[in-house]
């Protein structure tokens, strides 16, 4: 079954399993990655390893799968506010000309509580499908952007 940005519904927890394998273990081939995550209870094919590494950005060096840097690496400070909006939207306030770069990291991080975004200038639009995603999806944006300083902490969720 496939959701409405063209991916399975599950595609996104997959993807943070996927990302935690590479990240914790020496995964040498896509077939070896298929079989652990098949033992964590993941239906997976060869094609859906495939997309997900490259969803992922992954890269095959020294004989073993790895992850790019952190995407968020830099991003906090690019990042002056976010609040929900109702019960599916977050949005994200940026330095001007900013806000498609925070997308791009939030759109290719994999995170399952995030079904799309749309960005300006300097405001992106974050979808949940629901509150309880939205909350969770606040909590993440709280601890990717953490690492950098946000312009102004007063619009901060």
């Amino acid at each position: 079954m496939e959701g409405r940005n063209g991916i399975e519904p599950a595609a996104g927890e997959r993807r943070a399993a996927v990302r935690a394998l590479v990240l914790q273990e020496h995964i040498a081939t896509q077939a070896e990655l298929a079989a652990r995550l098949a033992a964590r209870g993941f239906a997976v094919t060869q094609p859906g390893v495939s997309q997900d590494l490259r969803a992922l950005g992954a890269v095959k060096e020294s004989g073993r799968w790895r992850l790019p840097p952190d995407r968020f690496a830099g991003i906090g400070g690019l990042v002056d506010t976010f609040a929900p909006a109702g019960p599916h939207l977050v949005v994200v306030r940026t330095l001007p000309g900013a806000a498609q770069r925070v997308g791009h990291a939030i759109d290719t991080a994999g995170w399952p509580e995030t079904t799309g975004s749309v960005a300006g200038d300097d405001t992106l639009f974050v979808a949940s499908a629901g509150a309880a995603d939205q909350q969770r999806l606040l909590e993440r944006l709280r601890r990717a952007l953490s690492a950098g300083e946000p312009r102004s902490a007063g619009g901060r969720a």
